[in-house]
């Protein structure tokens, strides 16, 4: 699990299940779909099933679980016939499971990939096969203070001369806030810099090419010492966003989970694309959600009838949007009025257009803690970024065989 999902979901995971909703047709029926999902989701998965279980008999169960536990209680209880028919998480899942047999791939009889956004399918994609429909797609994205900066940087040169600015001027205590240490924020500015976790080829993930340390990032090194050492990069900063929020930072990089924080502030933000470096698009990580059937349900027919007509249905996965401000993972459903009317999130998926979905794969775990030490070394003072980075690149590898 990522850094940024433990931060995000951790306050809300609870230890116990717990139903949340049952939904009793008319007429008793022995056809029903388990599901499980974290606190975060369960409303939404309730209330949107809620008129396909009347109208089809089909009840639907939904059943809170721990979000930190649910990759491994499905791997244990499925082959005991104690686990669901669905389970509701995110896409970097679908590795660990798939590898572990716990999933049944979904078919393009099942449903029409066409529909959805590309990306959010490549991302349910483990060795060229489909594991999980997806409902929503997140990322990062740069938050204005128009206070401190009146129009978003085109440039990251734009960037480092408003942050120069202020600085100067001493109306800033930083530049840009990021979490420290944690790199799915530090994402960004680390693609533009020419840094990448694995290689990309055309059946997948390469985990023999491992780019934490590679070429160009390690020409661009000593750049990122001079972002921390200039206090253009946050040293301190938390997921709190303290100096963005006290008017003291212009710019932070976070994400939809935050939007109804910033706009209850009261501050007059944009969002906008964490600029290029040098002409380098700065590529944040692309999330998705979806659901995954189990290859253990014990009501498999009617889960996968549930999937096809009602989780890949505009209807379905606008409700989803209402209730958990994420773009929606299906191509009608983005173009619905209540997504179109919402200009911070034709923001955040404009930027994502030119993301890069997290790697599902298993291996991907032995990357997260050396490569945010490295990121918490430099930003201490306790390493170069040259040393830092390529300590990370040579434990991953190591780590990943």
């Amino acid at each position: 699990m990522t850094r940024k999902r433990l931060g995000v979901f951790s306050a809300i995971a609870t230890a116990a299940l717990v139903m949340t909703g049952l939904y009793v047709p008319a007429q008793a029926s022995t056809k029903s779909v388990l599901i499980w999902t974290d606190q975060q989701r369960s409303a939404g998965v309730r209330d949107a099933s809620a008129a396909w279980a009347k109208s089809t008999g089909i009840a639907v169960t939904v059943v809170v679980k721990d979000f930190g536990k649910m990759r491994d209680d499905l791997i244990t209880a499925g082959p005991k016939g104690l686990g669901p028919d669905i389970v509701v998480g995110p896409h970097d899942w679908v590795g660990q499971l798939a590898a572990s047999g716990a999933l049944q791939p979904i078919t393009s009889a099942q449903i029409n990939r066409g529909s959805f956004v590309d990306a959010t399918i490549r991302a349910f994609q483990y060795k060229g096969t489909l594991y999980g429909v997806p409902y929503n797609v997140e990322n990062v994205a740069l938050f204005v203070n128009k206070k401190l900066s009146p129009t978003a940087p085109a440039t990251f040169a734009d960037l480092e001369a408003t942050w120069a600015k202020l600085k100067a001027a001493g109306t800033a205590n930083v530049g840009l806030e990021i979490p420290k240490g944690d790199p799915y924020h530090h994402t960004p500015v680390f693609t533009a810099l020419g840094g990448y976790v694995f290689g990309q080829g055309s059946t997948g993930w390469r985990v023999n090419d491992i780019g934490l340390y590679s070429k160009a990032f390690a020409a661009n090194a000593s750049k990122l010492d001079g972002m921390f050492a200039s206090g253009l990069l946050s040293k301190s900063s938390n997921y709190d966003f303290v100096q963005w929020f006290n008017g003291k930072a212009p710019f932070m990089v976070t994400g939809p989970w935050n939007l109804e924080k910033v706009q209850k502030s009261g501050i007059d933000y944009l969002i906008a694309p964490v600029p290029p470096y040098a002409g380098k698009t700065a590529q944040p990580w692309i999330g998705v959600n979806g659901f995954m059937l189990s290859k253990f349900a014990p009501n498999k027919l009617s889960a996968q009838k549930y999937l096809r007509e009602v989780v890949a249905t505009s209807d379905f996965q606008v409700a989803m949007f209402k209730l958990g401000n994420r773009m929606p993972a299906f191509k009608a459903a983005q173009s619905d009025p209540a997504v179109v009317a919402s200009k911070d999130f034709a923001a955040f998926g404009a930027y994502g257009a030119s993301g890069i979905p997290m790697p599902n794969i298993p291996q991907m775990d032995k990357v997260w803690s050396d490569w945010g030490n490295a990121f918490t070394a430099v930003a201490d003072g306790k390493a170069t970024s040259a040393a830092a980075f390529k300590l990370a690149s040579d434990n991953v590898k190591k780590a990943v065989g």
